[in-house]
């Protein structure tokens, strides 16, 4: 088994001020599921459910507070950092914020590679390939590229560390149609020829039906269903599970 999630909360606190008591936000509640080797997850649901809570949770970016949370059978707090990189990494949303304005984009994936000095060029441009691009990019800032490419360039940097687990945090969010469709291909290439694990966190829940193998949809932070892309479609018996898909439809 790959991630298995066990009762897992999330309490965010807000500050106490001379006005207001400090309270507490329950942002996940009671969150439980397994998923194998191999299999591809999207978690949606509307916004504020705790997609990128659970997402910074399941990468260690923040930590739980209670529960469960096991890779491969090991329980995540146990990791070591290099060992959490070699097997989660995370794309985000604004993959312009997480690049240093002041690096090429060489420098940038030079510093992410992990692995034989002597094969990091080649490596890095197999990588470039894989997400469309050429290594005469390597030389260019950030602030040079759309945001499609951006993107991309985000995915082959996350690939250097040949992640077991690649978590995509709305991936789609603020790209045109056209950049939409390259971004979606490269992850199924990815599925595909690297046999990486890809956890997808998106409101898109056409891009979810499509790509998945499972589907974890969240509502108010508790688990609303869990299941496969198939299940999920066939059984119409859940209102929200059905307005979801009615909305994916609907723009279809």
């Amino acid at each position: 088994m790959l991630i298995k999630a066990e009762h897992i909360y999330k309490i965010y606190k807000t500050n106490a001020s001379f006005f207001h008591r400090e309270k507490e936000f329950n942002v996940l509640n009671d969150i439980s599921f397994s998923l194998d080797c191999g299999n591809t997850l999207s978690i949606i649901g509307e916004s504020g459910s705790g997609k990128t809570t659970l997402a910074k949770i399941l990468s260690a970016l923040i930590p739980f507070d209670s529960g469960m949370l096991e890779i491969n059978g090991k329980k995540i707090q146990s990791f070591t950092r290099r060992e959490l990189s070699q097997t989660v990494q995370m794309i985000f949303q604004n993959p312009y914020a997480s690049f240093n304005p002041k690096l090429t984009i060489g420098v940038s994936l030079s510093q992410a590679f992990d692995g034989n000095e002597d094969n990091k060029e080649t490596v890095i441009k197999d990588k470039l390939f894989l997400v469309g691009l050429e290594k005469n990019i390597l030389d260019k800032y950030p602030h040079q590229f759309s945001g499609g490419q951006r993107q991309r360039i985000a995915i082959a940097r996350a690939l250097l560390k040949n992640p077991e687990i690649l978590i995509a945090d709305e991936p789609f969010a603020s790209l045109d149609a056209v950049s939409q469709t390259k971004i979606m291909d490269i992850f199924l290439k990815i599925k595909k020829e690297e046999k990486t694990n890809i956890i997808f966190i998106t409101h898109d829940v056409a891009a979810a039906m499509e790509i998945s193998d499972k589907i974890l949809i969240l509502k108010d932070g508790c688990v609303a269903r869990y299941d496969s892309v198939s299940n999920i479609d066939k059984d119409k018996t859940d209102a929200y599970v059905n307005e979801l898909l009615a909305a994916t439809y609907m723009t279809e």
